[in-house]
């Protein structure tokens, strides 16, 4: 499990304080006339290629069944007094061998379609997702996913890939509507995604990460309905994935957004909802130490926010136990130098409570 992005404070803040598409078919039909000469080609040759491997097969059975009859002919004049016995026989016989063992290559079943279909496209995924995770090649990688959706229309397991595909890329572009751009992309696809299979939680985690991403960028009144919207699908991910730790992050992050909330950002919330968003930070608290539990790394980010509630409930000697933890995690390994820095001057900040 690759860790959630850096910028997973600001997007997430953004979200406190700030829905189907078309199907996925109106997602594909953007890329369809670009590649359909292309994919139409492609067909045609695989087309070809397989009518001359059925030809092959048929000349090879059609002399296989000419040897077996010349066969059946020498034995039936061999044994006249059982002519008519031997010959009815022979012939069951071949058409008995032909059936069960020549014409096996044509017993096309489900199973093995599936196989021959899927095992590709697994491994097409696979590599994707490395790549994926650590954000190389990401304009290859959005490429090759809608080719896919080409050759594979309406697969949710591709649309969500290209939701997270286009916050990769966002995430790395400076100009604005550039950003835009791929946000609203990045939402329309994994909004296609969960219509067509509204059981994935990777498709409603990256929702609420892109709908998070969206609303630091949008007035108060839209960013408290992205806010919501992102606590809907996280919420809706957990349910599905509960051993996701990144899960667990993303809820520990909105609730400590929440429970800080000053008085007058409730009190405009509370004016365009009449119920809007509440936590603690102990509930912020229990994701953390959750997500803690469940990641197979050492997570610094995570351990930062878990000291950040205990400082915030008062308990500044396990805060400092926390941020001892996240201390021995070595910078390199984090990446956002912003993480360490915090990490450093809370240290020195609380050591008096040591």
């Amino acid at each position: 499990m690759s860790p959630l992005p850096q910028t997973v404070t600001a997007f997430v803040g953004a979200a406190v304080l700030g829905v189907v598409s078309a199907a996925a078919v109106y997602i594909v039909e953007q890329y369809r006339h670009e590649k359909r000469r292309h994919a139409m080609a492609q067909d045609l040759a695989r087309l070809d290629s397989e009518l001359s491997f059925v030809r092959r097969e048929l000349d090879k059975l059609m002399q296989q069944q000419s040897e077996r009859s010349s066969k059946t002919k020498r034995i039936r004049r061999s044994t006249k007094a059982n002519s008519v016995i031997t010959s009815t026989t022979s012939e069951f016989m071949s058409a008995g061998d032909l059936e069960s063992s020549d014409l096996e290559f044509y017993d096309v079943s489900d199973e093995e379609t599936d196989q021959s279909m899927s095992n590709p496209l697994e491994k097409a995924l696979k590599d994707i997702d490395n790549k994926l995770n650590s954000s190389t090649d990401l304009e290859e990688c959005l490429d090759r996913l809608k080719d896919l959706c080409i050759e594979h229309p309406e697969n949710p397991q591709l649309l969500w890939r290209i939701g997270k595909c286009h916050h990769k890329i966002e995430k790395s572009q400076k100009d604005e509507g550039q950003k835009k751009e791929h946000m609203d992309k990045g939402i329309e696809a994994c909004e296609a995604s969960i219509k067509l299979d509204p059981n994935q939680a990777e498709a409603h985690k990256w929702m609420a990460i892109l709908v998070g991403s969206r609303s630091g960028t949008r007035p108060m009144k839209e960013r408290i309905q992205d806010g919501q919207l992102f606590k809907k699908h996280v919420d809706i991910a957990i349910s599905i994935d509960p051993s996701d730790a990144s899960l667990h992050h993303l809820v520990g992050r909105f609730c400590f957004e929440v429970a800080g909330l000053k008085w007058y950002e409730r009190k405009v919330a509370a004016t365009l909802y009449a119920d809007p968003p509440k936590a603690t930070y102990e509930e912020a608290l229990e994701h953390f130490l959750e997500a803690d539990k469940l990641i197979d790394y050492e997570w610094k980010e995570n351990r930062l926010c878990t000291a950040k509630c205990y400082i915030a409930l008062g308990k500044y000697k396990e805060a400092l136990e926390w941020l001892d933890k996240a201390d021995k995690v070595k910078p390199e390994e984090v990446g956002d130098d912003s993480v360490n820095q915090e990490v450093k001057s809370l240290l020195a900040k609380y050591a008096s409570y040591r």
